[in-house]
């Protein structure tokens, strides 16, 4: 049955740099298209900002998918994958990826979270593998298989804000009355070399 091959899904066949392998490894496809249409998510274009959870969504024609993410330097699996519909989506590959469950078969759009990696990994790239099923369905031939990416930038702080913040240097921290400090739980005045003054409580 249709249900049973796709129960199957065995992951790592994204199409990734990493995975090295993609849905033909099981299906026998009667025609591959590339896209970049596919995979979305409501990451600012400005970048991903490290630690932050975003949700990732899918739109396809076809019955079932799995997607994974990359950084772009060594292509190494990153990121953080959240199952946020266990009826329709499950991960798979050591929780590198998520792909479609038997329910969640020709469901055509299917959305997961995703927490971006720690600062300093850069360029990020989603892979996803998308299959529709030819006939008769669960026969694994005369399918179609659409391999789509969606590549993301880590969000830096313009040049200028990063000098600034770079050649700051703190000179004194102060309480309310001027006196030096370094108590916690209390408001705080950082005074910096620049003239700016910080307020923080810590």
């Amino acid at each position: 049955a249709a249900s049973d091959v796709y129960k199957r899904q065995p992951g790592g066949k994204t199409g990734s740099p990493m995975d090295n392998s993609d849905c033909t490894s099981c299906h026998n496809v009667a025609g591959t298209t590339v896209s970049t249409t596919d995979i979305t998510s409501n990451i600012p274009s400005t970048g991903y900002i490290p630690g932050s959870t975003y949700t990732i969504t899918t739109s396809s024609w076809a019955d079932g998918f799995e997607i994974t993410c990359e950084e772009n330097t060594g292509n190494t699996k990153t990121g953080t994958f959240f199952n946020t519909n266990a009826s329709a989506t499950q991960l798979v590959n050591n929780g590198n990826a998520i792909t479609h469950t038997a329910a969640g078969i020709s469901s055509n759009t299917w959305s997961f979270d995703w927490e971006a990696p720690s600062i300093g990994t850069g360029d990020i790239t989603f892979y996803g593998a998308f299959i529709a099923a030819g006939y008769p369905g669960g026969s694994n031939n005369g399918d179609f298989l659409t391999l789509s990416t969606l590549s993301i930038s880590e969000y830096t702080l313009p040049s200028a804000i990063r000098e600034y913040a770079k050649d700051k240097e703190l000179i004194k921290v102060s309480d309310f009355l001027g006196r030096e400090a370094n108590s916690k739980n209390q408001p705080l005045f950082y005074i910096y070399d620049d003239g700016t003054v910080e307020k923080k409580i810590i």
